[in-house]
């Protein structure tokens, strides 16, 4: 919450990119449907893009890659719904 409203002020909180309570760090699949489809949705606006603020549990189970803590991922929805990478930035070391 702090880095996004340090980047772009006060953010819109959404549950899906939250830290579930009791939760062994995974995201559940109620949420994981809610954002692919937000990202399809996302994906189709040409010339427009958002920024997600959330764990990197989260971004590795919404993309299906390993994430490092800070890194940040460009995705987007392939053909079939399904989050594709399209680069990755990471916090140098």
């Amino acid at each position: 919450m702090d880095s996004a409203t340090l980047a772009f002020g006060p953010p819109e909180v959404w549950a899906a990119l939250g830290s579930p309570r009791g939760s062994p760090g995974t995201t559940s699949a109620a949420h994981l449907h809610e954002l692919r489809a937000a990202l399809a949705v996302a994906s189709s606006r040409p010339n427009r893009f958002e920024v997600w603020f959330t764990h990197m549990f989260v971004l590795s189970d919404l993309a299906n890659a390993n994430t490092s803590s800070g890194e940040a991922l460009i995705l987007r929805a392939n053909p079939s719904g399904k989050a594709e990478v399209l680069a990755r930035l990471a916090i140098p070391a």
